[in-house]
């Protein structure tokens, strides 16, 4: 790109507000995705796989089960018990697909922020009442 295209364009850009340069930085992301080679190497497709891992379907299945007595507040101390280690492990789960992303982020040489937004991941809140 020629320097005073680049200038130009950056000149463009000081005028936008922080809500217009995160919507260019988004088509920006994805007209990069889609001229970039769809060949992955071995590394970034063995971290997609285990990044895109989800927990197995019983497992959520009985998760989702002891959230719901939870809010009813109709628990068994053994069901309390059951849902806290179950709790532990989907974090643990979680934890572990965060280290993938950070490694794939370094494979390609992008922060976390880029890979969570070519990949749209959005990050999840959690209130416990």
């Amino acid at each position: 790109m020629k320097t005073s295209h680049f200038q130009n364009i950056s000149q463009g850009l000081e005028s936008l507000t922080i809500l217009e340069l995160e919507e260019l930085m988004k088509e920006i992301l994805r007209l990069r995705k889609q001229k970039m080679p769809t060949v992955l190497s071995q590394t970034e497709s063995e971290l997609l796989r285990k990044i895109n891992a989800s927990l197995s379907k019983s497992i959520q299945k009985r998760y989702n089960f002891l959230l719901k007595k939870r809010y009813a507040e109709s628990l068994s101390d053994l069901e309390r018990e059951e849902l806290l280690e179950l709790t532990a492990f989907q974090e643990a789960h979680t934890v572990k697909r965060l280290g993938y992303l950070v490694e794939l982020a370094k494979a390609r040489n992008q922060s976390l922020d880029e890979i969570l937004m070519v990949l749209q991941i959005k990050p999840r809140i959690y209130v416990i009442n």
